[in-house]
């Protein structure tokens, strides 16, 4: 019988990680969230299927949360049980190659350490710190050096990092991101293998998830469609005929989009700047950006997780996500070989379980 691992999430945003981790098994306690409206998202999608049933949402600010306050919402603070695994993300704007690459000296990059002062106070048998890949290279390295340093809680945990392009694991996105795993046992954690890649490899790889597979028979938007979030901007006909004009692959040099290729993964869904939401990329039929639920599916979000809020809020849950389906196949990985788990679910098991009928 699968063990139970109780699991905390911070900077959970529009839950893709949390998504992922619950279908592969493992028990989201309570996710902690700034954002009104992904806590909502967060809300509005419980109970609607069975993996996904018990997580408990906190909409606070990570700087103003305790340890304390965590074990009692989760009802640990009158017994010797503990959390088993802490997952999280902090806002990875202060180290993108898209942003300013701020780092520390920007407000957001600074919440890498309440993450890692939770860490530090509840002691987790592992954790999984995601960012951008881009954090590896600011401040010539020197954060990242001292990022390692300072996961390993004065030689707690063995840090493993891992740099994954999601896109070699069946994910229909180019999406380059580093995942840190911290384990206590003083064990490192393999690299997943890489399962996908392009048509006609040297290697025995699927070939990569495209566009055209995942918005295949997706109506067009507007209000016939029952889908959630599939509902698109209206563009003037001079941005149309500008779009109608765009290769594959062409970027418009006005919005600073590019055309999507039917035949490929997506470029990298973005989130846009603090001031304004981000943009969808091109559709690669039709003259006209895609809508969030088409960014949504390339990010391998099911269709029956609805996003809550207006277009910019939707396409920041969206943007800031980690791929569920990825996070679903991290979840197995780290089953295998952190909790020695024998049945771990597989590509088509996550895609079964998650409702990715678009995938198959």
């Amino acid at each position: 019988m699968s063990m139970k691992i109780r699991t905390l999430s911070l900077f959970t945003g529009g839950g893709g990680l949390d998504l992922g981790f619950s279908a592969a098994g493992f028990s989201i306690d309570l996710a902690i969230e700034l954002d009104p409206y992904s806590c909502k998202t967060l809300e509005i999608n419980e109970n609607k299927k069975d993996f996904y049933n018990k997580t408990k949402v906190l909409n606070k600010d990570i700087k103003k949360v305790t340890t304390k306050e965590i074990k009692k919402e989760i009802g640990l603070e009158n017994n010797s049980d503990k959390i088993d695994l802490i997952i999280g993300g902090p806002p990875c704007q202060a180290f993108s190659v898209f942003g300013k690459r701020c780092g520390l000296d920007d407000p957001r990059g600074n919440l890498i350490w309440d993450y890692l002062r939770i860490v530090k106070e509840l002691k987790p048998a592992v954790f999984i710190f995601e960012n951008v890949a881009g954090l590896k290279t600011i401040h010539n390295g020197e954060l990242y050096i001292k990022l390692i340093e300072e996961l390993s809680c004065d030689g707690l945990y063995t840090v493993s990092d891992h740099n994954y392009e999601v896109a070699n694991y069946g994910i229909p996105q180019f999406r380059n991101r580093i995942f840190f795993i911290g384990v206590k046992d003083g064990r490192r954690i393999p690299p997943m293998i890489q399962t996908h890649g392009e048509d006609g490899s040297l290697f025995e790889l699927s070939p990569y998830v495209t566009v055209g597979k995942v918005l295949r028979n997706l109506p067009e938007p507007g209000n016939q469609s029952n889908l959630h979030n599939h509902k698109g901007r209206l563009h003037s006909n001079r941005i149309i005929d500008r779009y109608k004009n765009l290769k594959y692959g062409e970027r418009d040099s006005k919005t600073r989009i590019n055309k999507l290729n039917p035949n490929r993964p997506s470029y990298t869904i973005i989130v846009g700047s603090d001031k304004g939401g981000g943009k969808g990329h091109v559709h690669p039929y039709t003259p006209r950006e895609v809508t969030p639920r088409e960014s949504a599916r390339l990010q391998t979000f099911p269709d029956w997780w609805e996003f809550y809020g207006n277009g910019r809020h939707v396409i920041r849950q969206v943007g800031n996500a980690v791929p569920p389906l990825f996070a679903g196949l991290l979840a197995a990985h780290v089953k295998k070989h952190v909790f020695h788990e024998k049945q771990i679910p597989s590509y088509d098991d996550l895609i079964n379980t998650l409702g990715l009928d678009f995938l198959k």
